[in-house]
């Protein structure tokens, strides 16, 4: 395993149970029956039932069963071993069937899985911790079937430019390795991550290495909203999208791909 993804796998350990327990994943819910899927993803990959979808990047795989609950047989891959244990654990709570998760680093996943999928899917957050964004491509065409197709949704590169007063704090472009030390999660505020190692690719790395490893661009969208309030400036619509309060000026935060294998 690549040593920095290493340093990953272990603080994804770390974060996943206090992100089972975080009422931001709304487990409870899901156990109940609702869906954890937004509608964009709902609607742009479509009806699943009766498809195998391959889930890249699944964590403890709310995302995964739900396409399970949606007609789909699923696996769903993860780096982290308590992320795997835990969508194991849900899944039998949940008791839903046609699953099954492979715990290990994306880019070994051609020696331990030889399937070929109807959809290949991966959300947001998923770019950053891919260290090469050529052999992440390569890795996600492996796995499209002939008359399939892969599919992402995710936080816009240019998003990650701007603070909460869209004032530049980032640059855009790729910069080789980054280093965060001592950085409070996301969600579960009283976790607080000793190391992570990301990498920054832009809008073009993305479609380019796509493109690169044989698949065809159906779309790429893009969109004014995020899935969560990233700075304390956001407003949320009805629909549940976060969005800068100025309208006027919008800049893209969210995106999405679709890629087919012909």
């Amino acid at each position: 395993m690549n040593k920095d993804h290493e340093i990953n796998r272990k603080h994804w350990d770390d974060r996943t149970e206090a992100h089972y327990i975080h009422r931001g994943y709304k487990v409870k819910e899901f156990l109940e029956g609702t869906f954890d899927l937004h509608p964009l993803e709902l609607e742009e990959v479509g009806d699943v039932k009766g498809k195998t979808l391959l889930h890249l990047q699944c964590h403890f795989g709310m995302d995964t069963l739900t396409w399970a609950r949606k007609g789909a047989t699923v696996t769903g891959v993860d780096i982290s071993d308590k992320s795997i244990e835990y969508a194991q654990k849900l899944a039998k709570e949940a008791n839903i069937a046609n699953t099954r998760f492979i715990r290990t680093d994306l880019f070994d996943l051609p020696e331990k899985l030889d399937d070929e999928f109807d959809i290949v899917f991966t959300s947001y957050g998923a770019i950053w911790w891919m260290s090469d964004i050529n052999k992440w491509a390569e890795v996600v065409a492996r796995y499209v079937k002939k008359g399939g197709f892969f599919y992402i949704a995710d936080c816009h590169p240019l998003s990650q430019m701007f603070d909460g007063d869209k004032k530049v704090i980032e640059p855009y472009f790729h910069m080789g390795t980054e280093r965060y030390y001592d950085e409070t999660d996301y969600c579960a505020k009283d976790v607080v991550i000793e190391e992570e190692v990301g990498w920054r690719w832009s809008l073009g790395d993305i479609i380019n290495a796509l493109i690169k490893a044989g698949l065809t661009i159906e779309f790429l969208h893009e969109f004014p909203f995020c899935v969560y309030d990233k700075w304390p400036s956001f407003v949320k619509d009805d629909d549940g999208w976060y969005y800068y309060p100025d309208r006027k000026n919008d800049i893209p935060l969210t995106f999405s791909i679709k890629a087919s294998r012909r």
